[in-house]
């Protein structure tokens, strides 16, 4: 199994939650990066817990995503901005990008 370093916000989250279910799970590999995960994922016929949005959906050639229900684990993400500010084009469109992926999660 692969799993993110002991550093990532999102192996703290996964760590918790197994903890908390009393699950315990043996890494084989710690990576810093999403697409090193993703590149063992595939080399090694593997398997990697991810955030939703992370890997790739299910227009991938060779990797499926699944999602875990138990436990549930979930992670609250915000938008700063500058008060009073006004955008760019480009980023008003991410953003409004954004919600309309994230906005009713």
């Amino acid at each position: 199994m692969i799993t993110a370093h002991r550093s990532s916000g999102n192996r703290t989250l996964l760590d918790v939650a197994l903890a908390k279910s009393n699950i315990k799970l043996r890494w084989f590999y710690e990576v810093t990066n999403l697409s090193t995960s993703l590149g063992l994922v595939d080399a090694l016929r593997d398997f990697s817990p991810a955030a939703h949005g992370d890997p790739p959906q299910d227009d991938h050639p060779f990797l499926n995503t699944r999602p875990i229900s138990d436990p549930e684990i979930s992670r609250t993400i915000g938008v700063v901005r500058r008060r009073g500010g006004t955008l760019s084009p480009a980023a008003e469109r991410f953003l409004k990008m954004l919600m309309g992926v994230w906005g009713s999660n």
